[in-house]
């Protein structure tokens, strides 16, 4: 069963305003702040919604600590606004970037990248360990 979330409090929002010929629409993104999750694998998470376009739900974003949740809120964030905008306008064109959020990484280019970041670690003999703060 799914779980409802609740935006919780806001720590960044934006409003967009989106013109194509005499229509005008308003879209409004609510960035919530990290919270712990009971999954050791996932232990972060942070909500998104946007208003005034799309479901309007409460969207959720998964990482290993706060920082990466946030940035996979951005992600998915911009990733949904394409999303929506395309279903819209037919804007097959459309990039998160143009809406000033990241781009997303497709699966094959973070394979690409952890491959070619776990090649470079060992050949200069560097090793990374990231820890996980909580609250």
């Amino acid at each position: 069963m799914k779980k409802n979330y609740r935006l919780g409090t806001v720590i960044a929002e934006r409003e967009i305003l989106f013109q194509v010929g005499k229509k005008k629409s308003k879209v409004h993104i609510k960035i919530g702040k990290p919270k712990l999750y009971p999954d050791p694998d996932f232990p972060w998470y942070c909500t998104l919604q946007i208003i005034g376009i799309g479901s309007e739900k409460v969207h959720v974003a998964f990482s290993f600590d706060s920082i990466g949740a946030i940035d996979h809120a951005f992600q998915m964030t911009g990733s949904l606004l394409v999303h929506y905008f395309q279903k819209l306008y037919d804007f097959n064109w459309l990039k998160p970037e143009d809406l000033l959020f990241p781009p997303t990484i497709k699966l094959e280019e973070l394979s690409k990248n952890e491959i070619r970041l776990q090649k470079n670690l060992k050949k200069h003999n560097v090793q990374i360990q990231y820890k996980n703060l909580s609250e």
